[in-house]
């Protein structure tokens, strides 16, 4: 009898921290139901039924609110890249594979190339075709440029879309992927792109 009294008595005096304990799965079914993960919200709501219970009420009106991150408007950028894709699986669009060359060559203004495609190419990115009939070293040259920066050029193979461009067809191209390199990881080795026809003027 006596032991009874005492573990009954040892349950009283530790009530508030098993109040607290099952307050904090409050927030922790609201996350549940809302399919976000469920012990950091646990941990949450505890932490504040610990401090004081009523403060559970916190964890769990920010789960309530919160909304899921593939809710959230994406970016421009993205959405516009995003956009691009799609534009490619179009079977209305006609498009060719290719990729840069040259990318390891220094920009005119002296630019690290497989830096800048690292930083700023990602795919569905737009890129631009810009023939250079004067290139000493290829007349079929096209270069390719993404905000001023002359990254690379179309591959000497691929001499048909600066015949295409003379032609008067409109021509654009999109990053289809980049790959990194393994030892260098903040560089990009290759970067492949699809040539888009946008239109034919002839």
């Amino acid at each position: 009898m006596n032991n009874e009294a005492i573990v009954i008595q040892l349950l009283l005096q530790n009530s508030p921290i098993w109040v607290a304990f099952m307050l904090g799965f409050v927030p922790a079914l609201v996350a549940s139901v809302k399919q976000r993960p469920k012990t950091r919200w646990y941990l949450y709501g505890l932490l504040c039924a610990l401090v004081a219970w009523p403060l559970v009420m916190l964890p769990t009106i920010h789960a309530l609110l919160l909304r899921r991150r593939n809710d959230a408007p994406q970016p421009i950028g993205q959405r516009r890249r995003a956009d691009a894709l799609a534009l490619l699986k179009e079977a209305s669009v006609r498009s060719y594979p290719s990729w840069i060359a040259e990318l390891g060559s220094k920009s005119r203004a002296g630019a690290d190339r497989h830096h800048y495609a690292y930083r700023n190419l990602r795919p569905g990115e737009a890129l631009e075709l810009v023939r250079e009939p004067s290139n000493a070293s290829d007349d079929h040259a096209v270069a390719y440029y993404h905000r001023a920066v002359r990254l690379g050029f179309v591959p000497k193979r691929h001499r048909w879309i600066a015949e295409a461009l003379d032609d008067g067809l409109s021509l654009t191209a999109i990053v289809e992927n980049v790959k990194f390199n393994w030892i260098f990881r903040r560089r990009a080795r290759f970067v492949g792109t699809r040539i888009i026809v946008l239109s034919d003027r002839r």
